[in-house]
C-alpha cells in the first residue's frame, strides 16, 4: 500500500478540508437498513434470481426509494437499463458429436459440450497449448511457440500452481478468458482436458451459456485426453439452444451541479433456489437462498446513502454528484456491471471521480472491515488513513476481484470495494436476515461518507493500475474443504465455514476453529496452511491440531 505521496501530486486537486473525525449518518438509518435487509432477504422474493418475480419485487423496492428521494433517472430518461441473461441451455438431440480416429465417442461418457461453447461444426488438427496463459507480468507464455490458427486447441483446465484462492495465476483461472484468447489467436475450437494439476470438471448440464465464440468440448475420457497432448486429427459438432431472460440494472442520479460524480453501487440479485453456485449440500433438492449478506446488505447500504445524500446540507458531501447503481446478474459473472460499463458513455455530461462498491457488508465481526482497491489511486491512503471510524481496516491494493467494482477498474477508474468477510452461510440457504449486523452496515456507511468528505473536489481522482500478487503460492492436489476467514489476523488459520462431504467435515472441524498444525507443518497463517496442503497427496492421512475456544484439539484427516 502506498503510504507516502509526493506533495506535487496533491497540488491542483482542490482537496476537501481534511476531516479527521468520523462522519455519522442519522440514527434513523439503522431502522432503514434493518427494514431493507429483512424485505430483500425475505422468502417472498425467493432469492432474487434474475428474470424472476422475486427479482422484480426487489427492483420495484429499489425504484420506490430512488423516486421518493427525488433522484433523476440516469439512463436516457429511465431508471432501468434492460439487458438479457442466460436462463437455460438444451442440447439438440443427436447433434453433439466428437470423432477421434474415425470412432464416434459417447456423449457424457467420453465428452460433452460446456457452457463456454457456441454451436458449430469443426474438423482439423489439434494443437496442445498447456494452460493457455499469456502474461508478460507473470513471465509466462504457453502459446508463444504454438500456431493455433485454423487448429483445434487443447487446453488444460488447471493452472501451473493449481486452482486455489491464493494461486499466483488467479486471474487466469477463468476458462472463458483463456478460450477467448485462443479464439483471438485463430483457434477454431477448444478441447478442455485435465491431465495436469487440479481442477473441477465443468458442468455437463447448465442453465446459462456464456459463449466464447467457438465450439468448446470437455474431454472426459482420460486416456483420450492424454493422447490429445500430441497432434491428432479430430472432428466435432456442437448444437446448443439457449433460452434467455430479461433483467435490469437500476440507476439514479443526485445532481448537485458539481464538476465530479461518484458512482456508488451494489448488486441486488442472488441465486434464487440455488443452482450451480450454491454451496448447499443438504438433502432437500431446492431451498430458497435469501442472500441477506450477499447482497441485501449492500443494497440496504446503497438505499440508506440514497436517502441521506439526497437531503444532506453538508457542504463537503454536496460537492459531488452521485450516480447510484443497483446491478443485476452479478452472481452470473458480473454481467450487469459489465453491460453498464459498456454503455456508460451514453450517460451524458458526467465526469466520474471514482466508484464505491458494497458487496457483503452485513457480517462485521470485531469491527473489522476490508477495503479492496486502495492501490487504484495514489491518493487513497491520504484520504482513508485519518478516518478509520473506530474500525480495524484491512486494506488491499488490487482493483480486480469477484465483484462489480472490477468492471469499473477496467475503465481506468479508481475503485473501492467494502467487504466484511466470508462465512459458513455464504451461498447457502442459511444466509438470512436475522444474522445481519445492522450496526456493522451503519459503521461501513459512516466510513464511506467520511471518505467522500475527504476526497478531492473539482478534479478526477488520479488512477493507477494495480499489480498481480507476486507471492509464489505452493501447488497442492488436496483440499480440506473449509472456507478460511480472510480477515483473521491472529496466529493460525481460522475457519469461516466447512463444506459438507469434504475431509474437514469428516475430521469434525467447525466454523470458528483455528488450525495450528497440519501434518508436520506449523500453521501460523494462510501461506503456511497452503504449504502444509502442498506436502499432502490424495489417499494420505495427516494429524491436525486446532484450537476451539480455549481448548487445543487433534484429529486425523483422510484426504
Amino acid at each position: 500500500m502506498i503510504r507516502k505521496i509526493a506533495l506535487f501530486i496533491l497540488i491542483g486537486f482542490g482537496l476537501n478540508a481534511q476531516h479527521h473525525e468520523c462522519f455519522e449518518l442519522p440514527a434513523s438509518s439503522l431502522e432503514d437498513i434493518k427494514n431493507d435487509v429483512f424485505y430483500l432477504a425475505s422468502n417472498e422474493l425467493e432469492g432474487r434470481l434474475p428474470g424472476t418475480t422475486g427479482e422484480k419485487l426487489a427492483r420495484q423496492h429499489i425504484l420506490r426509494v430512488f423516486k421518493s428521494a427525488a433522484l433523476e433517472p440516469a439512463l436516457l430518461g429511465s431508471f432501468e437499463q434492460e439487458f438479457s441473461v442466460p436462463n437455460r441451455v438444451v442440447r439438440m438431440e443427436g447433434l453433439n458429436t466428437f470423432t477421434y480416429k474415425k470412432e464416434a465417442l459417447k456423449i457424457d461418457e467420453d465428452f460433452y459440450p460446456v457452457a463456454y461453447s457456441t454451436s458449430g461444426k469443426v474438423s482439423g488438427e489439434t494443437e496442445y497449448v498447456s494452460f493457455g496463459i499469456e502474461s508478460e507480468e507473470l513471465k509466462r507464455d504457453d502459446i508463444d511457440d504454438k500456431d493455433v490458427r485454423g487448429k483445434i486447441a487443447v487446453l488444460e483446465m488447471s493452472s501451473p500452481d493449481g486452482i486455489h484462492p491464493h494461486s499466483k495465476y488467479m486471474q487466469w483461472h477463468d476458462i472463458a478468458k483463456r478460450v477467448k484468447l485462443l479464439k483471438e489467436k485463430g483457434a477454431t475450437a477448444v478441447l478442455l482436458v485435465k491431465t495436469k494439476g487440479n481442477a473441477n470438471s465443468p458442468e455437463s448440464e447448465f442453465k446459462s451459456l456464456e459463449s466464447c465464440g467457438l465450439p468448446v468440448i470437455y474431454i472426459r475420457n482420460e486416456k483420450i485426453a492424454k493422447k490429445l497432448r500430441r497432434k491428432r486429427s479430430v472432428s466435432l459438432e456442437v448444437r446448443l439452444k439457449e433460452f434467455r431472460d430479461i433483467t435490469y440494472n437500476i440507476a439514479g442520479l443526485i445532481n448537485n451541479v458539481a464538476p465530479q460524480t461518484i458512482i456508488i453501487g451494489a448488486h441486488y440479485d442472488h441465486l434464487g433456489y440455488g443452482g450451480p453456485s450454491s454451496r448447499y449440500r443438504g438433502d432437500a433438492e431446492e431451498q430458497i437462498h435469501n442472500g441477506a449478506d450477499d447482497n441485501a446488505s449492500g443494497v440496504a447500504g446503497l438505499l440508506s446513502l440514497v436517502r441521506f445524500l439526497s437531503r444532506t446540507e453538508d457542504a463537503s458531501l454536496r460537492a459531488f454528484n452521485y450516480l447510484f447503481v443497483a446491478f443485476s446478474a452479478e452472481e452470473m459473472g458480473l454481467l450487469g456491471s459489465k453491460y453498464f460499463t459498456q454503455q456508460i458513455n451514453k450517460i451524458p455530461n458526467l465526469q466520474y471521480s471514482y466508484m464505491m462498491n458494497m458487496d457483503m457488508i452485513g457480517r462485521m465481526e470485531d469491527n473489522v472491515l476490508a477495503i479492496n482497491g486502495v492501490g487504484t489511486s495514489p491518493l487513497w491512503s491520504e484520504i482513508i488513513n485519518p478516518i478509520t471510524c473506530d474500525l480495524t481496516l484491512q486494506l488491499s491494493e488490487s482493483g480486480v476481484g469477484p465483484s462489480d467494482h472490477t468492471n469499473f477498474y477496467y475503465l481506468n477508474m479508481p475503485v473501492l470495494h467494502f467487504f466484511t468477510g466470508t462465512h459458513e452461510d455464504y451461498h447457502t440457504p442459511d444466509d438470512d436476515a436475522e444474522k445481519i449486523n445492522v450496526k456493522g452496515i451503519f459503521s461501513t456507511l459512516n466510513l464511506m461518507a467520511s471518505i467522500i468528505r475527504n476526497s478531492p473536489v473539482g478534479s478526477t481522482l488520479p488512477f493507477t493500475t494495480t499489480k498481480v500478487e507476486s507471492t509464489k503460492a505452493p501447488k497442492f492436489s488436496v483440499t480440506l474443504g473449509v472456507m478460511p476467514d480472510y480477515l483473521y489476523q491472529g496466529q493460525g488459520m481460522k475457519i469461516d465455514g466447512v463444506t459438507k462431504g469434504k475431509p474437514g467435515e469428516g475430521a469434525g472441524l467447525q466454523a470458528g476453529d483455528i488450525i495450528t498444525q497440519l501434518g508436520e507443518v506449523q500453521v501460523s497463517n494462510m501461506q503456511s496452511y497452503m504449504e502444509a496442503l502442498s506436502k499432502l497427496e490424495k489417499g494420505e492421512s495427516a494429524t491436525l491440531l486446532y484450537k476451539r475456544g480455549a481448548e487445543v484439539l487433534s484429529a486425523v484427516v483422510q484426504f
